[in-house]
């Protein structure tokens, strides 16, 4: 390979480069934020007309019940 040869195959990489740099960067930092839900107690499925309720207590463990109207 001649020397221009070279300098263009090291030219073409780095651009390749930096164009995955900055689209990797781009989309970690201008992804959108997921909403939190900060909600303890929500309603997961309905179980014979009564409401499945999930409880999460501080301690990040699920306590589930059962709420008939």
């Amino acid at each position: 390979m001649t020397e221009n040869q070279i300098q263009f195959l090291r030219g073409c990489s780095a651009t390749i480069l930096a164009f995955a740099a900055t689209g990797l960067i781009a989309a970690i930092f201008l992804s959108p934020d997921e909403p939190k839900n900060n909600s303890k107690f929500e309603v997961i499925d309905q179980y014979e007309g009564c409401s499945v309720i999930r409880y999460t207590d501080p301690t990040s463990r699920w306590h589930y019940f059962l709420k008939c109207s």
